[in-house]
This record gives structure tokens, sequence and C-alpha cells, in this order.
């Protein structure tokens, strides 16, 4: 179960320094309406920001000149409420975060507006984040839109935009630490071993249900021209390879004895040997569609 909001907020509002609100708002609203910046300027530690008031902030810090200080009070509530999307807790806050993705690929923001404390703290509680939405996993087969998984494969796949140090966190995922990391792994491997409808852990995509399994590389918010950073791209190149997936898979199937999605990890097992290639193919074709800048319009696929 999730921590109490309250309490996570508080407690990343203390990590990261415990910024005041500003005496003064200079931040152009963009939209010509100031209320809402003095409505967050008033919110204290352990209160909600309202969705509609983060909405339009994020427009506001896309489209204007950033003030600082108000940034760096507001933004811990911008987290907290991007938290709340990720866990499943608030939907409120759904469009928030699509431009909130867009915020924090802005180079500007952590290269300019924020220390490197600051910078630190947003990456890690990020990191923490997905993890904790990663160890909630339970459950290997999903059918129809609104699967739970898209939800942390999203966030991960963005995450490699955002930030550069994605190593930290798939270590921590590929340690295999908790039931969810297993679950999560395979539901990962999965989309590396089979076609689109041939996936036992996803049902197929259709036109009235949706579903499907989640796509590897594509990133959340409006961010359609973007590319993983380079730090991250050599990264997984380096550690995805046909040996490793096949070690987190069997890892995996035996952390899941007795648990629920056990048999289809054990069909996975089985269905190895016949997609030895798919999966070397697929590991190394991977990093490169991370690592190719998107552009709109213009759908990625396997090769293989």
């Amino acid at each position: 179960m999730a921590p109490d909001s309250t309490d996570n907020h508080v407690t990343i509002w203390r990590t990261y320094g415990k910024p005041a609100p500003p005496e003064k708002i200079s931040q152009d609203p963009w939209d010509g309406d100031e209320h809402y910046l003095k409505r967050l300027a008033r919110l204290r530690p352990g209160e909600h920001a309202e969705a509609g008031d983060l909405f339009y902030y994020a427009h506001a810090l896309r489209y204007t000149e950033i003030q600082s200080s108000l940034l760096a009070y507001v933004l811990p509530f911008c987290l907290e409420a991007w938290r709340g999307d990720l866990l499943g807790i608030d939907s409120r806050y759904s469009g928030f975060v699509e431009e909130f993705y867009s915020v924090l690929a802005d180079r500007r923001i952590f290269d300019e507006q924020l220390t490197l404390k600051q910078s630190a703290t947003v990456s890690e509680y990020m990191r923490g984040t997905i993890l904790e939405e990663i160890d909630d996993q339970r459950g290997l087969t999903y059918k129809g839109m609104g699967a739970r998984p898209y939800r942390w494969v999203t966030a991960l796949t963005t995450y490699g935009v955002l930030r550069p140090d994605i190593d930290r966190l798939w270590v921590e995922w590929w340690s295999l630490g908790t039931v969810g990391r297993a679950i999560a792994a395979l539901q990962y491997i999965s989309r590396l071993m089979y076609r689109e409808n041939e996936n036992p852990v996803f049902a197929p995509w259709t036109p009235n249900s949706g579903g499907g399994a989640p796509c590897l590389w594509e990133f959340g918010g409006h961010l359609y021209t973007h590319r993983w950073l380079e730090p991250n791209v050599r990264y997984l190149g380096g550690v995805l390879n046909v040996s490793r997936v096949r070690e987190a898979l069997l890892r995996a199937v035996e952390i899941l004895a007795g648990q629920p999605g056990h048999e289809v990890a054990l069909r996975m097992r089985e269905d190895w040997p016949l997609v030895d290639g798919t999966v070397q193919a697929r590991c190394t074709e991977l990093p490169k569609l991370l690592g190719t800048t998107q552009e709109p319009g213009r759908l990625f696929q396997w090769s293989t």
C-alpha cells in the first residue's frame, strides 16, 4: 500500500530543502489570471494543489519566463501530484502530468532553475516512485485499455528522456528484490519475446477494448521530438542482452512460485528456446530506438 500522501509530501519538502513561498509573485500567469499562482503560493506542506492550478502553472513554466523562487516552492507539490497519478491514487492530475513531463524535458529546468541538491532530490523522488509502482505489481495477465503496467512502463521510458541516471533505477529493479519487481521484469521481457498477437501476458489490442502490450520506446506527455539522454542509451546498450534477460526470466519464475500468474511465467520459460533469436535482435535494437529522436507521425516498430 502506498504511504500516506500527506506524509510523503512533507518528506519530499524537507529533503528538497524546506523552500519558503516567495514574498512576491512575478511569474507571468500565461493565461492572464494570476489567482491560481496565489493559491499555489499559499499551499502548505501536506496540502494538495488543485489539478487545474497545476495544469495552468505547467503551461506558464513552458511558455513564459520562470520565477525561480515560486518554482522552488511549488515543485514538491507538482511531484506529489505526479506520484498520485502514477500510483493510480488520483486521476485528476493526468492532464497536468502530460504538461509536467514537457516542463521537465526542458533542460533549463535542471540546468538553470534548480540547484544540484534539488535536481538530485527530484531524480531520487521520481526513481523511488516508479519503483514504488513496480513493487506494487501483482498478477501477470492483462486485457483491454488502462492496464496497470502501462503506467510504470511509460514512466520508465519517459524518465530516460528527463534524467541521465537510468542505471540507478534499472539496477534496483532488475535486482528482483520484491515480487512486484519480478512481475514487472516479466511484463517487460514479454515485450522482447513475443509478437503483438502472441504475448501471453498482454491480450491483443482490439478496436473496442484497446489493450495490447505496452510500447518500450513510447514517452509520456507531449514529448514528440525527444530521445533518451545519451548516458542512458549507452547504459542500456551495455546491460540489455540475451544472457541477462534469460537470467532475469529464470529468477522471476522462481520468485513467482505460488503467486498469481506463475503459470504464465512458466509458459514464458518454456517458450524461451523458440524466441532466443528474437530477444537477441530486440535487445540490440531497443537502445537504438530509444536513442533516436522521435518525430511527430513517425511510428517505430520492431524489425523482427
